[in-house]
């Protein structure tokens, strides 16, 4: 598609979306939705961080145990760590969103700084920046025409310098929400490992060495999601990298797990709000 995988826009229930890797860089995803309405969803940032700002509407959040009403407004924004839940419904919501991966944000926080960092850490995940906001729709409208590779760099430098540098802290120095159960480790790591297969719960909680009921619980409580979804979106993360290869729509859905190649696709135009056959 030229510089940019650009979707096409869709129906998603009430209002419309669309995604873009800007200038096909693979560590950045936007997201654009207009006129969005769902019911309340839980969500789950695996492996990125997730920065979105409202234009207009509503949306109701449940993020680190505080509920929030956003309202649409140019320079609000928040950003959502990787490995974390929250619980969101828009209401008629137009919004801008993007996606990073974390190990290009720590390494761009590490040259920035020019000594070595942890992954940035966010304490206030509601901010207020109307220069970075305004930063973040320019790099969203020219990412979508072909320019220069130093103007890419120029248009990321301007949005992340100022992120990190003003609104982040190192991980290092902070005490986090809480360290990780190591039950809960085990079992994540072992559905990252066996995201395509029947996990079952009996299974799970003998890789914890917990009682199922303890481990359910407790993974819940941790991680924001019950085991099912986490899998889930073990499962969509690997099947966005390869829709990015160019694979069919059938052979993601059977090779990550899912069901059916419909079963998928209901997933996944849920949490991305594109259908999977519009994806790069």
């Amino acid at each position: 598609m030229g510089s940019v995988e650009a979707l096409e826009r869709f129906e998603a229930g009430e209002g419309r979306a669309r995604a873009w890797r800007p200038w096909q860089l693979k560590q950045f995803e936007f997201i654009q939705a207009t006129a969005i309405s769902t019911p309340p969803r839980r969500h789950f940032s695996r492996g990125y961080f997730l920065i979105t700002s409202i234009q207009s509407g509503r949306a109701d959040n449940q993020y680190r145990n505080t509920c929030t009403s956003d309202r649409g407004g140019m320079g609000k924004f928040r950003v959502f760590e990787p490995e974390e839940a929250w619980i969101c419904q828009p209401q008629n919501t137009t919004f801008l969103g993007i996606t990073i991966d974390p190990t290009w944000l720590q390494e761009f926080a590490t040259e920035m700084l020019q000594r070595e960092q942890r992954l940035p850490h966010f304490p206030s995940h509601c901010l207020f920046d109307p220069a970075l906001n305004k930063a973040l729709y320019d790099l969203a409208n020219c990412s979508l025409t072909p320019v220069s590779r130093l103007q890419q760099e120029e248009m990321l430098l301007h949005l992340f310098a100022p992120l990190l540098l003003l609104h982040a802290e190192d991980a290092g120095e902070l005490p986090r929400l809480g360290r990780e159960h190591p039950a809960v480790k085990r079992a994540k790591e072992y559905l990252q490992e066996h995201y395509a297969e029947e996990v079952h719960l009996q299974e799970l909680a003998a890789v914890a060495h917990l009682s199922p009921f303890h481990f359910a619980r407790v993974f819940r409580q941790t991680v924001g999601i019950p085991p099912h979804a986490y899998q889930i979106q073990v499962r969509l993360t690997h099947a966005r990298a390869l829709l990015a290869q160019g694979f069919e729509v059938s052979y993601v859905a059977h090779e990550t797990g899912f069901f059916d190649q419909s079963h998928f696709a209901h997933q996944f135009q849920r949490y991305f709000f594109v259908p999977p056959g519009n994806y790069c």
